[in-house]
């Protein structure tokens, strides 16, 4: 793998001459768990020492993604033990998040405590408003956007994030319960397509989305980004 060297920008600033030489970066998502380890180089810059993502569908129980299954918690534990194993081997710093799965099921302090007693990461699990924050700082350092007025739509498994910004200023931000996996799972079981299935589906998320778009009206954009999590 061919290092690469980006600006960094940690959740809660600027990274401070005591920063740790690497740190690995955990986000637990409804589909997968992705982390990057990076070493910084320099104030606010890293180098990408490795990646490592594991599929493990965290929000595949029934309903309303209220509770997380069994085999589910046992899948991500597990991804998160190598993980860790990983980090360790780069005696990396370990910063865990866990976005809309965790965050809306019931029994997610079984996983949390798992987590912490089995792997050693501790999670901190981030409202769908700081998830939105992040994705844009990571948008910030992929495009040339930072001096014109930004919507941003971000898609993942269990949400989808909606967020107008300027540079790093916050103007409006969302979270939908309209993620890849929910509305599959709700409109197009099995990977189905039958009936009205298509139709349906988008009466249901342009109803959702309506108080969104009626809030953000009037803010106005420059340019739009969408993005997804890939497999």
């Amino acid at each position: 793998m061919t290092a690469r060297t980006v600006r960094a920008v940690h959740p809660s600033g600027p990274a401070s001459p005591e920063a740790p030489d690497a740190l690995a970066a955990i986000d637990i998502g409804t589909n997968s768990v992705h982390m990057v380890v990076a070493r910084v180089t320099g104030r606010d810059r890293f180098e990408v020492l490795t990646r490592h993502k594991e599929m493990v569908r965290l929000g595949s129980g029934e309903g309303e993604m209220k509770e997380l299954r069994p085999d589910a918690i046992d899948r991500g534990v597990g991804a998160l033990k190598r993980c860790r194993a990983l980090a360790d081997g780069f005696d990396a710093e370990v910063y865990a998040v866990a976005t809309s799965a965790v965050r809306e099921a019931r029994n997610a302090a079984v996983f949390l405590e798992r987590a912490r007693a089995e792997a050693g990461v501790e999670v901190n699990v981030i409202s769908g408003v700081e998830e939105a924050r992040l994705i844009q700082l990571g948008v910030l350092q992929a495009l040339a956007v930072y001096d014109r007025r930004l919507v941003l739509i971000d898609v993942g498994g269990g949400s989808t994030e909606v967020l107008y910004g300027l540079g790093t200023d916050v103007r409006y931000a969302r979270s939908l319960k309209l993620g890849s996996l929910r509305m599959t799972r709700r409109f197009f079981p099995d990977g189905v397509v039958e009936g009205d299935a298509v139709q349906r589906c988008r009466r249901f998320i342009a109803a959702r989305i309506a108080p969104a778009a009626h809030e953000a009206a009037g803010l106005g954009h420059d340019v739009a980004v969408a993005s997804c999590r890939r497999r």
